[in-house]
């Protein structure tokens, strides 16, 4: 009997262990799990002050993790000195505070602001946060940290919104901003740094204003009501990326004022600009898609790093599609798109060249193609977005442009030939149309008529989508002719006259070429990218960062039960061999 007794001790003892096992490996994933940032997760209750935190960040370890848990912390103003990640999962709200903290003293710093990375912070992050900065000088200052992330945050109020300065490296992306009495988002001395994917509205002055900038890519951010310009480049701008922005609704989309070499400004949106009377640099400077200032220079032409603007939507500003300064020397853009079968009425000042982008049909299956095409002919691949109103055989579609090309689903039969009828300058453009028998393909088809009446296709305040996608390759010999039409560009801010001849044609440089590589704005800028602007067309790559926690499935309490029945089916099986023995 005591053997008995002895025996079924021994499988619950093992019993218990089994399940000992499985816990100690069920807790060690889920501290592994916290401390996927490489450090120590603190989480920052409401209880805590803003010296408590203080103190918990000048106390911590290089990569570690503060987690703000509560909806909302009020008179916040905290220096980031050492490598930190600061998140929230909940969207904190993060009430500034009014006065300089006694440890931004210390530093020397005199702003006040939310959160202020110093150069012993490179490599932090700020995410998920809602700061509002109706008391301060600034959201969020980074100063000389290189390599920080600013993401996935909600930014309203104060001075600047963000300032990025003295800096490499940095990443602003995914953020909403708005209401700041100054810019939105602010550069000053920044290399080779990603702008991305924000959303930057009703700023005092510009969405994004920089000021000595290299090797950047501002790509993919959308800019509206703001009360100076949507991007404003100034000073020193080289060898930056600028493509696929939407600025509309501001007084200009984007202000070049800066001495510009290899700077690419291509595929953007600058649509819907308008007209103030009290603009700083007067009313007549407002309005435009794109302006040159004052002290914009350049490259020389022929040289392959002046300014690379092309293909992009200038269209329905109040004033002109694109703008020179009267001080500068006539300058020419590369090809872009004007809303314009006329290339006599572009809305392109006197002062710029432009080539005029053209629009085709490609026949596709049961539906509608359209495709942009350059001044040789040559089907575009990375453009703007714009929408466009579309009629055939009674319906009316819209077709949105992504990437130069816009594909409607119509349920066309590939045996006929239709009328299409396609909204360009404020005009119906007709088009002979047969659908294709098989899978898409580029045959074009003949454009046979303007209409002399019709509706805008284009709507004024619209939020447009951009995708990056693209080929950034140079386009070869093309043999499409670009040819004119009879209908006029829409007038802008109902006059009637025709602001300047824009053809795709031969043009005969009129300036004084000097020795020096840089010009203000000098004639036959030509379309300077006679290679690949970038590699496969990608002006950047983010690489994702690591989550604060992996998401597990918790499946210790099954396999605990389990071993407690198999335990219990061996005891109850001995216990009833004993029985029969």
């Amino acid at each position: 009997m005591n053997k008995k007794i002895f025996n079924i001790l021994f499988i619950c003892a093992l019993s218990l262990f089994l399940v000992s096992a499985v816990s100690a490996a069920d807790e060690a994933q889920a501290n592994k799990t916290v401390a996927s940032y490489d450090g120590t997760v603190y989480q920052i209750i409401p209880e805590f002050t803003n010296d408590n935190i203080q103190f918990m960040f000048d106390n911590a370890l290089d990569g570690d993790t503060f987690e703000f848990t509560d909806k909302k912390y009020e008179d916040i103003s905290l220096v980031v000195d050492k490598k930190l990640n600061i998140v929230s999962k909940v969207n904190s709200t993060i009430y500034t505070s009014d006065q300089v903290s006694d440890r931004a003293r210390s530093l020397g710093i005199t702003d006040t602001f939310g959160f202020y990375f110093t150069p012993k912070s490179s490599g932090s992050v700020l995410s998920g946060m809602n700061i509002i900065a109706s008391n301060s000088d600034y959201g969020i200052i980074i100063d000389s940290s290189d390599n920080t992330t600013i993401e996935n945050n909600i930014v309203t109020y104060g001075g600047n919104a963000i300032l990025v300065k003295d800096v490499c490296g940095v990443t602003v992306s995914n953020n909403s901003i708005s209401n700041s009495k100054i810019n939105g988002i602010q550069l000053k001395d920044v290399e080779s740094s990603l702008i991305a994917n924000n959303k930057v509205s009703y700023t005092g002055r510009s969405g994004i204003e920089t000021s000595d900038i290299y090797y950047c890519n501002i790509t993919n951010n959308t800019f509206h009501h703001n009360k100076f310009n949507g991007i404003s480049l100034l000073d020193i701008s080289k060898g930056n990326v600028i493509k696929y922005n939407v600025a509309h609704d501001n007084p200009n989309g984007i202000y070049i004022d800066s001495t510009s070499t290899d700077d690419v400004i291509n595929a953007n949106t600058f649509t819907y600009n308008r007209r103030i009377t009290d603009y700083e640099l007067g009313a007549f400077e407002s309005g435009n898609g794109l302006l040159f200032g004052e002290d914009f220079k350049t490259s020389r032409e022929g040289n392959p790093s002046r300014l690379e603007v092309k293909y992009n939507v200038l269209a329905h500003n109040e004033g002109y599609q694109a703008k020179n300064n009267p001080e500068l020397p006539v300058f020419k853009l590369g090809d872009n798109w004007f809303d314009s079968t006329d290339d006599e009425n572009t809305f392109v000042c006197p002062m710029l060249l432009a080539g005029i982008m053209k629009l085709d049909t490609i026949s596709v299956k049961n539906g509608i193609g359209l495709q942009m095409y350059d001044t040789k002919g040559e089907p575009v691949k990375e453009f703007g977005t714009f929408d466009t109103t579309v009629n055939v055989n009674g319906n009316q579609y819209t077709a949105r442009f992504v990437n130069g090309k816009a594909t409607i689903d119509a349920n066309l039969d590939s045996d006929k030939e239709y009328e299409v009828e396609v909204m360009i300058g404020g005009q119906p453009v007709k088009y002979t149309y047969k659908p294709a028998a098989g899978q898409k393909d580029n045959n074009h088809d003949s454009q046979t008529s303007a209409i002399t009446d019709g509706e805008s296709g284009m709507s004024g305040d619209i939020e447009i989508p951009v995708n990056s996608n693209s080929s950034g390759e140079a386009k070869g010999d093309g043999n499409l002719q670009n040819g004119t039409s009879n209908s006029a560009h829409f007038a802008n801010s109902n006059s009637s006259a025709v602001y300047g001849r824009n053809a795709s044609g031969n043009y005969q440089d009129s300036s004084e070429n000097g020795e020096s590589d840089l010009t203000n704005g000098n004639i036959n800028a030509g379309d300077s990218s006679s290679g690949e602007v970038s590699e496969e067309g990608k002006a950047y790559e983010i690489v994702p960062k690591s989550k604060i926690s992996k998401e597990i499935t918790d499946t210790s309490g099954v396999v605990v039960i389990c071993i407690i029945a198999l335990m219990a089916m061996v005891i109850y099986g001995y216990w009833r061999k004993l029985d029969f023995d």
